[in-house]
């Protein structure tokens, strides 16, 4: 009885091993879908399991955003300060030549701009239209509103974040700040 005891201890002991040195699996979402929907839970799985952070999304028809851009276009700044800190390219381009900073500052995500400036994102990136992430923001409203407008019926409204335009047009005085 005692050799059976013995051996089922140790047997249970090299099943707990073997879990133990297998690498952590990646969630059955993608890491885009976890950054466009703020699954901060499914990003740290990604992290520990190590997707590459910079991969762009593959999307023929997409912005070639990694799910940094993603994230920071989507205001989840829990995500977004997770992919920060795993290392994932502050400065990665989208197809526009936007990075994750242009992305954050237009929409005035103020913790993601702060975050991605704290760490030292490229505060001079130009876009392929030649702007900064400053300049972006700087654009008066009356001419930005429409391009918020835009982006909002292509983008956020079918995926039910819809913008909320006072919050942007009062938050981009701190997103100035920040990228001054």
């Amino acid at each position: 009885m005692k050799n059976h005891i013995q051996y089922i201890m140790a047997l249970g002991s090299i099943v707990l091993l073997s879990a133990c040195s297998q690498a952590p699996q990646p969630p059955n979402i993608t890491l885009f879908e976890a950054a466009i929907n703020g699954d901060l839970d499914a990003t740290k799985q990604h992290i520990a399991a190590g997707t590459n952070l910079d991969k762009q999304d593959p999307n023929p028809t997409g912005s070639k955003d990694t799910a940094l851009g993603m994230a920071a276009a989507f205001g989840h700044s829990a995500v977004a300060i997770a992919l920060i800190n795993a290392g994932a390219d502050l400065n990665k381009r989208n197809k526009d030549g936007n990075t994750p900073l242009h992305s954050a500052a237009f929409l005035c995500h103020t913790k993601i701009v702060e975050a991605l400036v704290t760490k030292g994102a490229d505060k001079g990136a130009r876009n392929n239209d030649g702007s900064t992430a400053l300049e972006g923001v700087l654009i008066p409203w009356k001419d930005a509103k429409p391009i918020y407008e835009f982006l909002d019926s292509l983008l956020f409204k079918p995926f039910g974040t819809p913008l909320d335009y006072d919050r942007i047009q009062s938050t981009r005085p701190k997103i100035v700040k920040a990228l001054q």
